[in-house]
């Protein structure tokens, strides 16, 4: 991204009048090795995710290759390289950039149940397989306390949102397909979530 995490942070404050104390980054990369040292998760897929044109980029040869992939609908577990493949592809799916949000949040949640078993001894493991993937304003004590937290969390208290139509609308910029905004509905949404100080 162009900017970085200062760029994005700023954006958000801007945007959705969300203030931001801390960020967490990771990369593409980063994330098959979290997942990998997690042994995986269990998600089970609504529909069958297909994808003719799926990046290549990091399985070894040009960064503008591509390859066909495909997830079969139902319960499965999946490492680290299937996870990023079902969060990442865009192409033929007849929900579109909405339903890549809803598997993304699926992938965080199911990674979620995955810290209920790790314990602060798994910390340095987890962070040597990340190695510069992950890039975070906070301090490793702040880290590792979020660890207890995370895995604390009810399943019933997690609330997921895509922003679906009314909160956005479809347009042409450019001669792409883009999205606009509906700040006059977003920013309330955001607001029961992370009321203004």
């Amino acid at each position: 991204l162009h900017g970085g995490a200062q760029c994005a942070i700023q954006t958000v404050e801007k945007d959705l009048n969300v203030h931001v104390d801390y960020y967490a980054w990771i990369g593409l990369r980063g994330l098959v090795s979290v997942l990998n040292q997690v042994g995986g998760v269990n998600v089970i897929a609504n529909n069958p995710v297909m994808d003719d044109y799926y990046p290549a980029d990091l399985s070894g040869g040009s960064p503008f290759d591509y390859q066909r992939i495909l997830v079969l609908p139902g319960a499965q577990h999946m490492d680290g390289t299937l996870a990023l493949e079902y969060v990442r592809a865009r192409h033929d799916d007849a929900y579109g950039d909405f339903a890549r949000s809803q598997r993304q949040q699926q992938i965080l949640i199911a990674l979620r149940a995955k810290t209920k078993t790790l314990t602060l001894a798994d910390i340095p493991n987890l962070a040597a397989s990340l190695g510069s993937d992950f890039q975070t304003n906070m301090s490793i004590s702040q880290v590792s306390g979020l660890l207890p937290i995370a895995g604390s969390v009810p399943l019933a208290s997690i609330t997921q949102v895509v922003l679906l139509p009314p909160y956005t609308s479809t347009e042409t910029v450019d001669s792409q397909d883009a999205l606009r905004p509906n700040w006059a509905l977003i920013r309330p949404e955001v607001a029961k979530y992370f009321p203004a100080n």
